[in-house]
């Protein structure tokens, strides 16, 4: 049985980015490729879920990792990365690829946490007030959700199947595990600095913390 499967969702075509940010050059590599460095050391197998036009690029950068399609929503991405586990296993993390930042500590408290209770996800407090769109009434105990999420495997893979058969299409994993399984999910402390890259001017952020980091491992 394989102890831990980490997949990484890289699917999407970027249009609040403007261009491929996937494969936009940061810090010496393309941010995907970040990405996959962050969280590949705390996993058996790897999983890349990414567009069919990006596989000859991703092969070339010699990832160690098993390159997947995805599919038209973040939902059927995650499915086609799913599809892909082999056999049993017992930790399955799904990470967003334009997180680049992910700590090691946090990686490792969503996977132990996971196995102690089955499933967990990192948890951010809003650093504004959040207010109910129906009434502008105070939104109160909110936390942000960020990646990545660990579910116990053969339940987050029977989640899946019964979300696929009503065609259900999830914010994130967390949602296709809490309407589809009865697994318990826990939150762990998240990281302000695991920021997720959606605009051109959250490189800057990414690429000095990125560049930091690299000079420090010197």
């Amino acid at each position: 049985m394989t102890e831990r499967i980490m997949i990484v969702v890289a699917a999407g075509h970027s249009l609040r980015f403007g261009t491929d940010k996937m494969m936009t050059p940061v810090a010496g590599m393309p941010l995907v490729a970040h990405t996959v460095a962050s969280v590949a050391g705390h996993a058996d197998l790897c999983i890349l879920v990414c567009r069919e036009d990006q596989i000859p690029a991703l092969k070339e950068l010699n990832l160690d990792v098993v390159l997947v399609p995805g599919g038209p929503s973040r939902t059927a991405s995650e499915m086609a990365g799913l599809s892909a586990v082999g056999g049993r296993v017992g930790l399955i993390g799904i990470h967003d690829g334009a997180r680049p930042l992910v700590s090691s500590d946090l990686t490792e408290a969503v996977f132990e946490t996971a196995a102690e209770f089955g499933g967990a996800i990192p948890l951010i407090e809003p650093d504004i007030p959040l207010l109910h769109k129906a009434d502008l009434s105070p939104a109160t105990e909110t936390s942000f959700a960020q990646t990545p999420q660990v579910f116990r495997g053969e339940e987050l893979l029977a989640a899946y199947v019964r979300a696929a058969r009503i065609e259900y299409e999830g914010q994130d994993t967390a949602e296709i595990a809490q309407k589809f399984s009865q697994l318990a999910i826990k939150g762990v402390p998240g990281d302000p600095l695991n920021i997720k890259v959606t605009y051109p001017e959250d490189l800057a952020l990414v690429s000095a913390a990125l560049e930091t980091s690299r000079t420090e491992s010197r």
